[in-house]
């Protein structure tokens, strides 16, 4: 499994600046590139919820602890978004090395541009609902027609995985360098079915075909 460290600023007011700059070169790109508008919706998403809390955050007499609250986690859940967002933009070989070093993206290795295989096989899904409106979905092969957790390492590097509301038909999209991912839910999604797909990702991050569908009820 990957464990790749992240070129990202630290500071808030660069680290939202450094976000822009992604999404301005992505969204203007998204159809050269061949980018998941999916992705790019839920990217705007999170960057202006961000970019929001953080301006609010940032005038003295306005400052409070609900603005901080807000802002940190508004900010967290725009880093855990581009921690797997930006590994796909690098194993993206439609995006030109130039593009990934002005972006400020981690530089691509000479390795890199040589060819791996794009899983053919789709994963099995399962879920495991929790008590606390948690559920965590597992990837697996199958071998003799039974699902196992047992996966070639070096073909995959995990999973990609994207869900949804019943009644929001925006999806959202997550990866994993793991066979498995915890996904946290509120209380007013209590009782409501989700509906999950995935796909597994080769060391590059390309996606093979997704999975069908499974739907689970959040607890």
């Amino acid at each position: 499994m990957i464990n790749r460290k992240r070129y990202m600023p630290t500071k808030d007011g660069e680290f939202v600046a450094w976000a822009r700059t992604i999404y301005k070169d992505c969204s203007e790109n998204a159809a050269i590139w061949e980018l998941d508008r999916t992705q790019i919706t839920q990217f705007l998403d999170l960057l202006n919820t961000a970019e929001t809390a953080f301006q609010a955050n940032s005038h003295l007499d306005l400052r409070n602890k609900v603005s901080v609250i807000a802002k940190n986690t508004a900010l967290l859940n725009l880093k855990q978004f581009l921690r797997t967002f930006t590994k796909l933009l690098e194993g993206n070989l439609k995006i030109p090395d130039n593009a990934i070093k002005s972006m400020g993206l981690r530089p691509r290795q000479q390795a890199a541009h040589q060819p791996i295989p794009i899983p053919d096989d789709v994963p099995v899904l399962t879920a495991v609902v929790g008590q606390h409106h948690e559920l965590t979905v597992y990837a697996s092969t199958l071998q003799h027609g039974h699902p196992t957790d047992h996966v070639q390492t070096g073909k995959y590097a995990g999973f990609i995985l994207k869900y949804r509301i019943e009644d929001d038909p925006q999806w959202q999209i997550v990866l994993s360098t793991k066979l498995h991912h915890q996904l946290l839910f509120t209380e007013t999604e209590k009782r409501k079915n989700i509906i999950l797909q995935a796909a597994w990702l080769n060391p590059r991050m390309q996606n093979g075909p997704w999975s069908e569908e499974i739907k689970e009820l959040i607890n």
